[in-house]
């Protein structure tokens, strides 16, 4: 895993590690983020939600508890709303799991997160440094 910088939509920008190799057909990548950016990601998801609709953004929330061995932990649950082509439209919600890294793959590929350089260039497709 390398550290990355990614975005999905052109506004928000997120540190994250990624696999090269965890990349799709299409050059977006997997990242992986810690849980203080899942809490940014978080707040931004329900921001946006509550400025355009949820019809038109999953949201991302933290629930604290207590984790492995009674440290504290967190669950962090991926909310659909979007009523997409072969939904139902109701909501569904999706446990993203915490990696052995102790980092969470928020939205995953199906979120198409871009890794973008240094002046925030989308870098699709991705390929790690040389």
């Amino acid at each position: 895993m390398i550290p990355v910088l990614v975005s999905n939509n052109e506004r928000d920008h997120y540190p994250a590690l990624a696999d090269p190799a965890e990349c799709d057909e299409e050059g977006y990548v997997k990242p992986y983020f810690d849980l203080a950016t899942v809490r940014v990601i978080a707040e931004d998801t329900q921001a946006a939600a509550a400025e355009f609709g949820h019809e038109v953004i999953d949201t991302v929330h933290v629930v604290d508890g207590p984790g492995r061995d009674g440290a504290p932990g967190a669950l962090v649950v991926v909310i659909c709303w979007m009523d997409l082509p072969g939904r139902t439209g109701d909501p569904v919600a999706f446990v993203a799991a915490e990696a052995a890294t102790g980092r969470y793959a928020v939205g995953g590929l199906p979120w198409c997160w871009y890794a973008v350089d240094d002046r925030l260039n989308p870098l699709i497709p991705f390929r790690a440094p040389q």
